[in-house]
């Protein structure tokens, strides 16, 4: 395949523009480092230097615990920094931007080349799951706090250097934030990042443009810059809402889609790329971003793109109550469940969810990010239909046909093919909840959208436990059987992420009056969450008996506290038990 997607407005001279990126992704102010950004063929300016390469002859290397910035920030001794970093691209991040092999050992030989910013962002991340870093700081909470205060200090330093490492380090700065419920935080520094992609051109494919004769670590380097700017994209997406836009327009995204981690380990050239739908190189040939040999990379990001159109649909005014009916052909919602549809059926079969598929990606340790691919897919096959969960729910219940009439056009079963397909969609969701906690190591990390995906799994099945007309064919017990055990897993993880605590919350206070009878399917231990049936209910029964504003304003709470990341935004306020209001 050709170099670069050949368009009307690319610029040439890409050597130049990947030569800008790595230079600077890897040049420091120090008095006596050498700064080497200066534009120019990449054939003879094989790699950037760092700062190991560059220091005053009789200076000694700093070590990563000493401070080199006016901010004074340490870090801890090495060890602990190298067991955080590699926790962070196996147990958070398993498809990313950062080369796993050749990080690590620059880390071990050359530490002082890695950039402090960029650590303290990933500790910011990782040091919660990271035993050696939790015991140092005395919790997972201090841990994740220390970082953070780190990198906040010095990111007023970095924010005006556009380089590859600072994007990076933004991001993950922002995604910290982001879990630690500091909503507006984490859009600010998430902004930093997308403007120094923007400045950088990660966007363009002309950017990546190498030489024949590239070497294999310039070749990493490339591809470390390209996932950087998918990976923004792609948590842009997951993050988007009707408030909140994707960065990017589809039509300035020439960039092709990540290479597989083989290829990007061995710094080799792919013998294709697959393209985002919707970018020019999708339209161009559409084949690219349907084809079989999509790599899981490519994957997920397209994945999370279809979750943004799901989000962006179901954040807007006037959810669920739209003139245009869902039944109507060709209609917005119509469509949506179409493209969900194509786009499910043309994954590759290794990237369809199964418990055997789960168990080959858990041997390649890419399981988190498999998982983020099926389930974020189920996840957008609910929410694309719980937008409506009110007029189902009323429908439903409804003892005559005529007891909604605006409903009238809706064809014979409509709502009642909706509900069925909806609650498969969580029943299949909860599915691989299970699988993965049947997999899961209890000091594993994972991504907080998993967290997510168990509460809305656990929250609609309280209202097929409510209500068990809206999907006959599962029975009560089993509803009950999801909802009690998805409030048992959120029990484990909620602990994780703290912008998490309000799910569980909220789903305490859904299913907790419906507890008071649960009957022995409740008890079950969902792929071995070793926790109890009760959960501490204290205070809940009296939050249970307000009046609900309805499923709608239920919904548009949980998804705005999910898309927000705002840990003080009260997922409750005002809403009681909305599963009991159309008894």
């Amino acid at each position: 395949m050709p170099t670069h997607f050949a368009h009307d407005d690319i610029v040439e001279g890409g050597v130049e523009d990947l030569a800008i990126i790595c230079a600077l992704s890897t040049a420091r102010d120090a008095d006596c480092i050498v700064q080497e950004a200066t534009v120019g063929d990449l054939a003879s300016f094989p790699l950037p230097k760092t700062p190991a390469d560059t220091v005053c002859p009789n200076a000694s290397p700093p070590s990563l615990s000493q401070p080199r910035s006016s901010s004074n920030t340490s870090l801890p001794p090495e060890d602990e920094v190298i067991e955080g970093c590699k926790t962070f691209v196996t147990s958070y991040f398993q498809l990313g931007f950062i080369p796993k092999a050749m990080f690590q050992e620059n880390l071990v030989r050359n530490p002082a080349s890695t950039s402090r910013f960029l650590l303290c962002c990933i500790l910011s991340i990782s040091s919660r799951f990271t035993p050696s870093l939790v015991h140092r700081y005395g919790s997972a909470t201090m841990a994740t706090d220390h970082f953070l205060e780190a990198a906040r200090a010095l990111a007023s330093e970095e924010m005006y250097r556009p380089s590859l490492d600072n994007t990076q380090a933004f991001f993950l700065l922002a995604i910290a934030e982001w879990g630690n419920g500091d909503r507006d935080r984490s859009s600010m520094d998430m902004g930093v990042a997308v403007r120094m992609a923007t400045l950088l051109k990660l966007h363009r494919e002309e950017s990546y443009t190498l030489p024949p004769d590239a070497e294999a670590e310039q070749l990493v380097r490339a591809e470390s810059a390209r996932r950087t700017f998918w990976m923004i994209q792609s948590q842009e997406n997951l993050h988007s809402g009707y408030s909140t836009p994707a960065p990017f327009s589809l039509d300035d995204i020439t960039a092709y889609l990540p290479c597989d981690e083989s290829d990007f380990a061995f710094g080799v050239v792919p013998a294709t790329r697959s393209a985002l739908p919707g970018t020019p190189p999708a339209l161009a040939n559409p084949s690219l971003a349907t084809g079989p040999g999509r790599c899981l990379f490519a994957t997920l990001i397209q994945a999370h793109n279809l979750w943004g159109q799901v989000a962006r649909r179901a954040g807007r005014p006037g959810l669920g109550s739209d003139d245009e009916g869902p039944w109507m052909a060709g209609g917005s919602h119509s469509a949506m469940i179409a493209l969900l549809r194509s786009w499910e059926e043309e994954m590759p079969s290794r990237h369809k969810w199964s418990v055997w598929n789960l168990r080959g990606w858990k041997a390649e340790s890419l399981h988190l990010a498999y998982l983020s691919v099926v389930m974020v897919l189920r996840l957008s096959n609910i929410v694309i239909r719980r937008i409506y969960i009110d007029q189902i729910i009323r429908t439903l219940s409804s003892t005559t046909e005529d007891a909604l009439p605006q409903e009238g056009q809706a064809p014979n079963e409509f709502w009642r093919g909706m509900s069925h397909d909806l609650f498969a969609n969580v029943v299949e969701l909860h599915e691989q909840v299970e699988a993965y906690f049947s997999v899961r190591s209890r000091d594993e990390g994972f991504p907080a959208i998993l967290v997510f995906c168990v509460y809305i799994c656990g929250s609609l099945a309280s209202y097929l436990w409510r209500h068990p007309q809206l999907c006959p064919h599962i029975a009560p017990s089993e509803a009950e059987g999801m909802a009690m055990g998805s409030l048992k897993v959120l029990g484990e993880l909620h602990e994780a992420w703290p912008t998490s605590g309000r799910w569980r919350k909220g789903l305490q206070q859904i299913a907790s009056p419906l507890s008071n009878t649960a009957s022995p399917a409740a008890g079950k231990d969902p792929g071995g969450a070793g926790m109890s049936t009760r959960q501490d209910n204290s205070g809940l029964d009296a939050a249970c008996s307000t009046t609900a504003d309805g499923p709608d304003d239920q919904f548009e709470a949980e998804l705005a506290a999910f898309l927000n990341g705002d840990l003080h935004y009260d997922l409750l306020e005002g809403l009681g038990t909305s599963v009991g209001q159309f008894d």
